[in-house]
């Protein structure tokens, strides 16, 4: 059964079910004596919430820093004005049953993430319906089912895992995890990297496939579930676990050496990150400064909007960690939502294409103010770069500059030092952008290429709608003659060119997207640093050029993706030509 892999590693054991089935609310009147009965149920469970969730933070802290901070997202969350007040508010108005109440408040809620312009942030949907099934526990009365009856090596498969699950499950015993729900970007993908266990999400009907008992593989690195497998297949496995492990450890092996072709190009490559504790873990991978630090989980764990004191003193944070290397502070990039108050009536009916990123920093100059004193105020302890986001216009760019150079005078006469030099730059995800790149280039001191969402509009498809997914082809022509374009672009007038999206992480993709044109930096999700580095320095420039050359002169996607498959398992045995086992072999290069 096929699934997508979040945490890389083999896991061979024994399957525990885990029953994790939603609760069927019914919606039921009640008296107006029994309204306020209702309201005060509700406020016990949501207390009673806290509490867990305190409990389990302080164990998620012996963790994983990264981990802990999801769940300080979800106290906060349980504070928020939309969840708790309008549930009460639903309660009073509808005289309804505090459960059904709830679930109403959550299906407004999760509207919130259909107007962000983040496919990683969208994932934590999932996260935030687990809170409320939490909370929907509690006001049942409901057990919280008990992991910690596990005593011997498992595998546990179950539909999705609440933070509860997760923390209380023993570590020791729990060997990888296969659930139903969620992305790469959920709560168990972050738990399970952290603590190097296999897991695998989003295989679907896998609790009505599999029984507490069956022996089953987890093959964390292609994404698949082998239930009964035969004693052939398990040693095949088990062989690829080994081996598996054995890579790994290799790949982090001189892992501060730089990012450099065997001609002399260097490549920085960079982190993409939501939180500032994430930047305690940045440099056992190797990564040389933040590429994207998105701002938006500032706004959307925040009980009221974070000022200008509070986000100086967040990003103030991150710069020191990382001493001289680069910081790259990426503006406001959510949609119009409830989250600003103002805008309860405005649900947006393609949030894709509406107000949001630099769109509604500009509708809100406060919004944006805010951020840039703070940027501005913490560029005095590093190397910080500003970033606007979902930029279509040269316009955009000369408003939004408009406002830094107010936010630069307002601090200057409160005579507070900043870096009068900082650097501004414009994400390039629209097609607009990609077209009238020489126009922008005029306005920005460099530019980074989101490639997910640019892949997006460019081939007008939603990657997470299944019907057309399998449309979304990063190695569509259309994407990388735009990619060679808005390189070529930059460099003839000495811009620095990142890349941002997914592709720029993606080993497969690094010689093509090094031959297309000059790349000052890649960032990446930080584990994936190691393995974009070691092709760069196994690769020369100009053999990437012609990789590029070649490919730039074929017309479909599946021929193209086909031969760049091709080409770089010749070219990298190790990384990309495996038998089943995972075996190493040895590179003639």
């Amino acid at each position: 059964m096929k699934g997508i892999s979040v945490s890389k590693g083999v896991a061979i054991g024994k399957a525990y079910l885990l029953d994790s089935t939603k609760f069927c609310i019914i919606k039921h009147q009640v008296s107006e004596i029994e309204v306020e009965i209702e309201v005060e149920r509700f406020r016990q469970a949501i207390e009673k919430t806290k509490l867990q969730m305190a409990e389990i933070k302080k164990r998620a802290e012996k963790i994983a820093d990264k981990y802990a901070v999801i769940l300080d997202t979800y106290t906060l969350l349980l504070d928020d004005d939309i969840l708790v007040n309008d549930t009460i508010e639903n309660i009073r108005k509808h005289k309804t049953n505090a459960e059904w109440a709830l679930t109403q408040t959550l299906n407004n809620f999760l509207k919130l993430f259909d107007n962000i312009n983040d496919d990683y942030l969208k994932g934590k949907k999932d996260d935030l319906d687990l809170l409320v099934q939490t909370i929907l526990k509690n006001l049942i009365g409901h057990s919280q089912e008990s992991l910690s009856d596990i005593h011997e090596p498992v595998i546990i498969a179950t539909h999705s895992l609440s933070p509860s699950d997760t923390i209380m499950m023993p570590k020791n015993f729990v060997k990888g995890l296969v659930t139903e729900a969620g992305g790469k970007t959920s709560h168990v993908g972050i738990f399970a990297a952290a603590l190097g266990i296999p897991a695998i999400t989003g295989v679907k009907e896998i609790t009505s496939k599999i029984n507490s008992g069956d022996q089953i593989i987890v093959d964390g690195i292609d994404g698949e579930v082998i239930i009964n497998p035969s004693s052939e297949t398990l040693q095949q496995y088990e062989k690829k676990q080994a081996n598996y492990r054995k890579y790994e450890e290799h790949l982090l092996t001189n892992i501060n050496q730089q990012a450099e072709t065997l001609d002399g190009h260097q490549v920085k490559l960079l982190a993409n990150i939501e939180s500032n504790q994430e930047v305690k873990t940045l440099h056992k991978f190797g990564v040389e400064g933040v590429g994207l630090y998105r701002t938006e989980f500032l706004y959307m764990a925040a009980t009221s909007l974070p000022g200008e004191r509070e986000l100086y003193e967040d990003f103030k944070q991150v710069v020191q960690e990382m001493g001289d290397q680069p910081v790259v502070i990426r503006t406001l990039d959510i949609g119009m939502d409830k989250q600003f108050g103002d805008a309860r009536n405005n649900d947006e009916d393609n949030p894709a294409l509406g107000l949001r990123g630099i769109r509604l920093s500009l509708a809100k100059p406060h919004l944006l103010t805010d951020q840039l004193k703070g940027i501005l105020r913490a560029s005095l302890y590093g190397n910080v770069k500003i970033l606007y986001p979902m930029i279509s216009s040269a316009t955009e760019i000369i408003q939004a500059n408009a406002i830094l150079e107010e936010a630069k005078n307002q601090l200057r006469l409160e005579q507070i030092p900043f870096n009068e030099e900082i650097e501004v730059g414009a994400m390039i995800e629209t097609p607009a952008a990609a077209i009238c790149i020489e126009h922008i280039l005029k306005e920005v001191d460099y530019i980074s290429i989101g490639t997910n969402d640019l892949i997006q509009y460019l081939l007008a498809v939603d990657r997470i709608n299944e019907s057309v997914a399998h449309l979304y082809q990063p190695f569509h022509p259309a994407v990388l003659r735009t990619l060679k374009n808005i390189m070529s672009s930059a460099e003839k007038v000495g811009k620095k060119v990142s890349i941002c999206g997914e592709l720029g992480g993606d080993p497969m993709a690094t010689m093509l997207l090094l031959g297309l044109g000059k790349i000052d930096s890649l960032s990446m999700e930080p584990h994936s640093v190691p393995k974009v580095k070691k092709v760069i320095r196994t690769i020369r420039l100009e053999e990437a050029r012609q990789l590029a050359d070649d490919v730039l002169e074929m017309s479909c996607p599946d021929e193209i993706t086909s031969f760049i498959t091709n080409a770089m398992r010749v070219r990298f045995p190790e990384d990309f030509d495996r038998d089943i086992s995972f075996e190493q072999k040895l590179n003639p290069a």
